[in-house]
């Protein structure tokens, strides 16, 4: 915030950094210690920074914006002119500004360049001498060991006095276009903010039955210069493998995340999310026919016998609740032998009604799949990558009792598809500079795990098909061409398929918070009891949402991933998968820091804790759920406005994804919750007053910037 000054990231116990200046306060605010944190935002609160001048500089120039503060007491003053210990030029960004100086389609242009205000220098100096950012990031995120290769970046807020984030690339071997790099931090922007050195930071990637080993998270790992370390080390910055119980939870540092949410297998195993969907449809019968009716088998045999002797003409698919790549399935008529019956109903499934006129490709039927990230259940915060699979059958479609057996027409797995003789495999000639050529073997993955991926599996969906009315799977872009072309409108279907996957996420939303709630209070955290907006954000997740559309142009959802395959057996999936990863990285906003300060900084409180003698702080709420509904800019306080930076910073960091909720007329979903929750309510209301406008609310030509109590935007470009 540009006033008053302080540094306010997600989730951080009460300690206090020795020889930083630093405050480590609870429920989530890093906070320099230079003056009482103010209530709330009124109209009596100048949000001018240091009297910015208007002056405007083109994307990539410096940012010497700082926040007004008075150095805390004891504090001492660093010159202005002090000599900065050398940080070394990190690699990729030598890379990014040559690549960029090339140009690219993802460059601002003139017109929509985003501006950078910036400070007349003897303000930015002044900044500089009372060491405001030097003092959170010095102590921080500046390593004296020296560790790291110099491959990390740091992307710029887009708000003043907010901290910068790691940014990760693209690696240049999946033949992505560039990435915007306006916002990145150069050398001497990060030497103005105290970092000497570059920590070095650490991933976990722990192998199971379930979780495993790809080139797409791994190398953008190591191109963002990020170091692996075991699963029984606490250094590591993201945890990538299976769900994390709560109590691993606790034990994270404030700037650890895992890449599950506890408790998310409400949505990935197929009889669970039956039951929270058909749960959903018996109070919103219309509004929630959003999967094909069905039963969980053994345990709803009766009532499935039920609809078969109602339903004779009725097609059924039988699916088993922990196998994936299309293993195990089954599709039958309403009268089913005696033997096959009893087979069936032996083993843990579900069976549906088969959509048995589902909308047609050049005759072959098909189905989507979606990636969709969710980065937060409390606030519900939802993207959906702007690239998918959309997977063909290989033989022509044909409904009818004979035809049951034929697997390549009535599934569209690829593992199931694979082998089929007019299977043909995509070159991705969309790629930057790849014309249609293909990538080097050695580049590539196999063609996906073949066994068996576990409960909540995949399909395996390693290949993307180039050649349109040939190839065996599409683009999204590929699919709207055709359906362009038959004259469907393609907007309006994405609109509906869009719905599904919010109602979907809210069915299992009580059960996903209330786990993930356990989990929410790190262990070094006071016990005195804090009143917050939302949890610790300790997890993100990335799902593979399966969608079929029927003629009708109605789309049904057939199940979801939350163990989706990355592997990258074709140029299509290297790239898609790649920016994927790299967009979701880059999004959940992980700030720089060395783990040994923190680590000791945590110890110190737990020890304090036990001893009683830990202090906690307190930052309530300034509106109840009903008031927040009509409350004014004006009267949002600390933690309200905590929220809503970092929900709009998040979004300005969204790469290839889009933010589908919250978003403008996401009020409609809230009846649907079964609980109203505070923290959607406050992003609603945010949205309501315009608030994602920043670009209309704020004029870089105002010589005083301050409208309705808004912070300082620094630059409008999202990355």
């Amino acid at each position: 915030l540009a006033a008053p000054s302080i540094f306010m990231p997600v989730g951080l116990p009460g300690v206090v950094v020795s020889g930083t200046g630093l405050q480590l306060a609870p429920q989530g605010v890093w906070k320099k210690i230079l003056r009482p944190v103010a209530p709330h935002y009124d109209d009596k609160t100048h949000l001018r920074v240091l009297g910015a001048s208007s002056a405007v500089e083109s994307p990539g120039g410096p940012q010497d914006i700082q926040a007004d503060s008075r150095p805390a007491a004891g504090e001492a003053k660093v010159s202005a002119h002090a000599k900065v210990p050398e940080l070394r030029q990190p690699k990729t960004s030598r890379e990014n500004l040559k690549r960029a100086a090339k140009g690219s389609n993802e460059r601002p242009s003139s017109q929509d360049a985003s501006p950078r205000l910036r400070l007349p220098e003897t303000k930015a100096e002044e900044c500089r001498a009372r060491s405001i950012v030097p003092g959170w990031f010095g102590g921080l995120a500046s390593s004296s060991r020296n560790e790291t290769e110099g491959e990390m970046n740091l992307l710029a807020s887009v708000f003043a006095g907010r901290p910068p984030v790691v940014f990760f690339d693209y690696d240049p071997r999946c033949n992505a276009a560039p990435r915007d790099y306006s916002r990145l931090l150069d050398r001497a922007e990060v030497q103005s903010m105290g970092i000497s050195s570059l920590p070095q930071m650490f991933f976990c990637l722990q192998i199971t039955r379930d979780v495993h080993e790809y080139n797409a998270v791994v190398n953008t790992f190591k191109f963002a210069g990020f170091e692996r370390v075991n699963a029984d080390s606490p250094k590591f910055a993201i945890y990538w493998g299976p769900h994390p119980a709560p109590e691993m939870l606790r034990g994270f540092n404030p700037f650890q995340r895992a890449n599950h949410f506890p408790g998310s297998w409400q949505l990935g195993r197929k009889d669970l999310l039956g039951k929270n969907i058909y749960r959903m449809k018996r109070q919103f019968a219309k509004d929630y026919n959003i999967l094909p009716s069905g039963f969980t088998l053994p345990e709803e045999s009766a009532a499935w016998n039920q609809a078969r002797e109602k339903n004779p003409n009725f097609l059924w698919i039988w699916k088993p609740i922990n196998l994936s790549c299309g293993k195990g399935i089954r599709l039958f008529g309403s009268w089913i032998p005696p033997g096959v019956e009893r087979k069936i109903l032996q083993r843990a499934g579900i069976v549906q009604r088969y959509i048995d006129r589902p909308l047609l490709i050049n005759g072959f039927k098909f189905d989507l799949r979606l990636y969709v990230v969710v980065t937060s259940f409390d606030p519900l915060k939802v993207y959906i990558n702007s690239e998918g699979l959309v997977r063909l059958a290989t033989q022509k479609y044909q409904c009818s009792p004979d035809s049951l057996d034929e697997r390549t027409m009535h599934l569209t797995n690829y593992s199931v598809n694979k082998h089929a003789a007019c299977y043909k495999q995509n070159l991705d000639s969309r790629a930057k500079g790849q014309e249609g050529r293909g990538s080097k073997a050695e580049d590539l993955e196999g063609e996906g795990e073949e066994a068996d991926d576990g409960d909540m599996g995949d399909d395996n969906e390693d290949q993307e098909e180039a050649n349109m009315g040939e190839s065996s799977k599409w683009s999204l872009r590929q699919l709207e061409e055709y359906l362009t072309a038959q004259g469907v409108d393609y907007g309006e279907l994405m609109s509906r398929i869009e719905d599904v996957i919010i109602k979907t996420l809210i069915a299992a939303e009580p059960q996903i918070v209330n786990t993930w709630h356990q989990g929410a209070n790190f262990s070094t955290a006071s016990p005195t009891p804090i009143q917050q907006v939302t949890p610790n954000q300790t997890c993100f997740e990335i799902y593979g949402f399966d969608v079929m559309v029927d003629d009708e142009l109605q789309p049904w959802l057939l199940e979801v991933n939350v163990f989706p395959s990355l592997s990258s057996s074709s140029p299509y999936d290297k790239r898609v998968k790649t920016q994927l990863i790299a967009d979701v990285f880059t999004l959940i906003g992980l700030m720089p820091y060395d783990h040994d300060v923190v680590d000791k900084a945590c110890k110190g409180e737990q020890a304090k804790r036990l001893q009683g003698s830990a202090r906690s702080l307190v930052i309530g709420r300034s509106h109840t759920v009903s008031s927040i509904k009509s409350a004014s800019f004006k009267s949002f306080g600390e933690a309200e406005w905590r929220l809503i930076l970092e929900t709009h910073e998040e979004n300005m960091r969204r790469g290839h994804l889009t933010r589908i909720f919250p978003r403008e007329g996401s009020g409609f979903y809230n009846q649907f919750f079964s609980t109203p929750r505070y923290s959607n309510l406050v992003l609603e209301r945010w949205i309501q007053l315009g608030g994602e406008q920043l670009r209309q609310r704020f004029s870089p030509d105002d010589e005083v910037i301050e409208r309705d109590g808004l912070p300082l935007p620094v630059s409008f470009r999202a990355v």
